[in-house]
This record gives C-alpha cells, sequence and structure tokens, in this order.
C-alpha cells in the first residue's frame, strides 16, 4: 500500500497490521485504543495509548497494529532547516525591496555622510 505519511488518520482492524516506509521524523499518535509498534533501528516496541506519541527516526521499515484495535495519526512536521530557510529567503526579499520602500535623502554636501 503507498501511503502519503503526512497528516493523517488511519484506523487499525484487529488482527491487520499496517506496515510502511519512508516515515523519518513522523510522528505516530495514538488517537484510539491501543497500538503497538515495531520499527527498524529503534530499540524494543512500543505500545502507546490514546493521547500517546512516537517519533520515528529513521526510514527503515514500521509495524502498526491495534490492540485490539485502535487509530493512529501521522503528524509530519517541517524540518528546523526548511523552516530556517524560508525565513532566510524571506529576510533576503525584504532586504531586497527595502531601498524602494525607504526613500532616504541626503542633504549634506559630503556623500560619505549619508
Amino acid at each position: 500500500m503507498l501511503l502519503s505519511l503526512r497528516n493523517m488518520e488511519i484506523q487499525l482492524a484487529e488482527g491487520k497490521p499496517l506496515a510502511f516506509r519512508g516515515a523519518r521524523n513522523v510522528y505516530l499518535e495514538c488517537t484510539e485504543g491501543m497500538v503497538w509498534i515495531t520499527a527498524e533501528g529503534q530499540p524494543g516496541d512500543f505500545l502507546l495509548v490514546q493521547g500517546e506519541r512516537l517519533r520515528i527516526e529513521n526510514n527503515g521499515l514500521v509495524l502498526v497494529q491495534g490492540l485490539p484495535s485502535g487509530a493512529i495519526r501521522l503528524i509530519s512536521e517541517a524540518p528546523w532547516s526548511i523552516l530556517l530557510a524560508n525565513r532566510f529567503n524571506r529576510c533576503f526579499h525584504l532586504l531586497a525591496i527595502l531601498p524602494r520602500l525607504v526613500q532616504v535623502k541626503c542633504h549634506s554636501n559630503r556623500p560619505s555622510k549619508c
């Protein structure tokens, strides 16, 4: 099954585990019942009850199953590098248009004083 691992909720039926990959930095939040999670590269297995969440640390195989049934929400948050790049681009754009927004007139005879 091909899933978009961004901000979606999935109902987990009894005895039907869900398997996926490529979920690095995605949070799995239990929204109903209890769920069992095992993630490749993360030590041990995890049991989550409603309101608890787990961050997936890599893109390896993840298995999720309701005990006996449950629901999870996949929460994908933008990495800090993307957020910082967006802020930098906004600041750069504002600095580029600043001379057009603010026109300073020089009243000195010497341009170096402006």
